[in-house]
C-alpha cells in the first residue's frame, strides 16, 4: 500500500494510514480530542481455531527453519497481548466417573492438546506476557441432547439435564492438563456462540440457562481451586454471543443477576453490526472490561491479497474501539488457503505459508499501541465521509491515530488536534 500524507509529524503523532492519499484537493478534516473520556485500550489478539495443526504442519514436515520463521511472523512481529485457544470435544468420550470432584481423565484423550501446546509455548516464548483465552465449542456428545457434537440447528441441542457438574468437571480438566505443561489459562470462556442454532460444533443456551450454568461453573472452579491449588483458576468471559446486540440484550442481565460475583469480563462476538452494541455492553459493564472475541471477514475474496478482506478487519477495528471495547480479537490465524478472508495466514499443510492483506492490516494496526492508551474521540467534517478515524492517546501524550478510506477515491486528510483528555491543541 502506498501512503502519502502532507503533515508535520511532531514527535508524538503516529499517523497509521491503509489508503492513498492525494493532498492536492480540499482536505477532509480530523477532530481528535474532546474533554470526554473515553475507554481504556488493553490489547489485541488471535485465535489458534479449528487448524492448529495446519499452524505446526512445518514442523511436522521437518521443516523446522520456516516453522520458526512462521512462529516469528505470528507472534514476535505482531503486537498482541491474547491467544485464543479452543476446547474440543474429545477429552472425556465417556464420562470418567460418578463424582466430579474426583476427576479421572486419561492423559492420550487430550492428543489434540499436543498442538495447541506447541502454539501457545511458541506464543510465550516471544511473547512473554501473552494472555490465554480458552473457549468450549460444545461439551461431549454424551452430555448433550442430540447426542451429538453439533449444535444441532433449529432443533437448538442444548445440556442434558443434571450435567452441570460433569460440564464443569470436563472444563477444568483442560485447565488442569495445559497448567501441567506449562500453559496456565487465563481466560475461560465456557461456551461459543451460545445465542445462535446452528450445525457447525455447538451447544446452545437460553439466556436464563446460560446464566445458571455460568453460575454452577464459577462456583465449581472456586472450589478445585482450594481442592488443586497448581492448577491457576481462569477468571470467566461471557457470554461469547455471536450478537453483542443480544449479548447486552438478552444474556447479560440474568447473567450479572445470578452470577455477576463470577463474571470477569464482558465479551461477545461481532457478526452483528448494528446499533449502539458496545455503548449498550459498557453501561453494563460498569469498571470491568469489554471485549470483542472474534470477528473475521467471511466473505469470498478474489481481489489481490484478499485486500477487500483486509479494509474490511480494518473497518471493524474501527467500529469495535470507537464503539467502547477495551480488547479486540481476530478470529483465527491460520487457515489453508481459499478464497474467504477467515484468518490472517494462508498454510498450505506443511509446504510453506501466506501473509495476506489481512495480516498486514492487522500488524499495522496493532504496532504501534500499548496496554493503558486511552481511545478519544475523533469527528469526522462530512458524515457520509468513506474515511474512518480512531485515534489513541497515552500516558506520555503519545497520539496514534489510525485513518481507512473505504471508498474509492483519492481523499485529502487534515488533522485537527482539539485538545482535552491530555491531547495538544494543533493542525497537521
Amino acid at each position: 500500500m502506498r501512503k502519502k500524507l502532507q503533515c508535520t509529524i511532531i514527535g508524538l503523532i503516529w499517523l497509521i494510514l491503509l489508503s492513498i492519499i492525494d493532498v492536492s484537493a480540499a482536505p477532509l478534516r480530523i477532530g481528535i480530542g474532546s474533554s470526554k473520556s473515553l475507554q481504556e485500550f488493553q490489547g489485541m489478539g488471535c485465535g489458534a481455531m479449528f487448524y492448529e495443526e495446519h499452524i505446526t504442519s512445518l514442523a511436522a514436515s521437518n521443516d523446522e527453519k520456516r516453522q520458526q520463521e512462521l512462529y516469528d511472523d505470528l507472534f514476535a512481529k505482531v503486537n498482541t497481548r491474547y491467544l485464543h485457544l479452543m476446547i474440543r470435544a474429545t477429552h472425556e468420550p465417556e464420562n470418567d466417573n460418578d463424582d466430579p470432584l474426583k476427576p479421572d481423565f486419561e492423559a492420550r484423550n487430550f492428543a489434540y492438546c499436543e498442538h495447541t501446546i506447541a502454539i501457545a509455548k511458541a506464543a510465550k516464548k516471544r511473547q512473554p506476557d501473552i494472555e490465554f483465552l480458552a473457549t468450549l465449542l460444545t461439551p461431549p456428545a454424551w452430555m448433550k441432547t442430540n447426542n451429538a457434537e453439533s449444535g444441532g440447528g433449529e432443533e437448538k441441542a442444548t445440556l442434558k439435564p443434571k450435567m452441570e457438574l460433569e460440564f464443569a468437571e470436563y472444563l477444568w480438566a483442560f485447565l488442569q492438563h495445559m497448567a501441567g505443561n506449562d500453559v496456565p489459562v487465563h481466560y475461560l470462556s465456557i461456551a461459543n456462540e451460545p445465542d445462535w442454532p446452528h450445525d457447525q460444533p455447538g451447544c446452545f443456551f437460553t439466556p436464563d440457562d446460560y446464566a445458571k450454568l455460568f453460575d454452577t461453573v464459577g462456583d465449581y472452579l472456586d472450589r478445585m481451586a482450594k481442592l488443586y491449588p497448581k492448577v491457576p483458576k481462569a477468571q470467566l468471559v461471557g457470554p461469547n454471543t455471536l450478537s453483542a446486540r443480544a449479548a447486552a440484550r438478552d444474556y447479560l442481565p440474568p447473567l450479572q443477576r445470578k452470577a455477576g460475583k463470577h463474571l470477569a469480563v464482558l465479551a461477545a462476538h461481532d457478526y452483528d453490526m448494528k446499533g449502539e452494541r458496545w455503548g449498550d455492553m459498557r453501561k453494563l459493564a460498569r469498571d470491568r472490561p469489554v471485549w470483542m472475541t472474534e470477528w473475521c471477514s467471511r466473505d469470498a475474496d478474489t481481489s489481490p491479497g484478499q485486500i477487500n478482506a483486509a479494509m474490511a478487519y480494518a473497518s471493524a477495528m474501527h467500529a469495535g474501539f470507537n464503539g467502547g471495547v477495551n480488547v479486540w480479537m481476530a478470529y483465527d490465524w491460520v487457515y489453508p488457503p481459499r478464497d474467504g478472508g477467515e484468518a490472517l495466514v494462508h498454510v498450505d499443510w506443511g509446504k510453506g505459508y501466506t501473509l495476506n492483506k489481512p495480516y498486514w492490516a492487522f500488524r499495522q494496526w496493532a504496532e504501534p499501541l500499548k496496554p493503558g492508551m486511552r481511545i478519544v474521540e475523533c469527528d469526522v467534517s462530512e458524515e457520509d465521509s468513506k474515511i474512518e478515524a480512531t485515534a489513541f492517546l497515552s500516558a506520555d501524550r503519545m497520539l496514534v491515530v489510525h485513518l481507512t478510506n473505504n471508498g474509492h477515491s483519492d481523499v485529502a486528510v487534515q488533522v485537527g488536534l482539539r485538545g482535552g483528555n491530555g491531547v495538544p491543541t494543533r493542525d497537521c
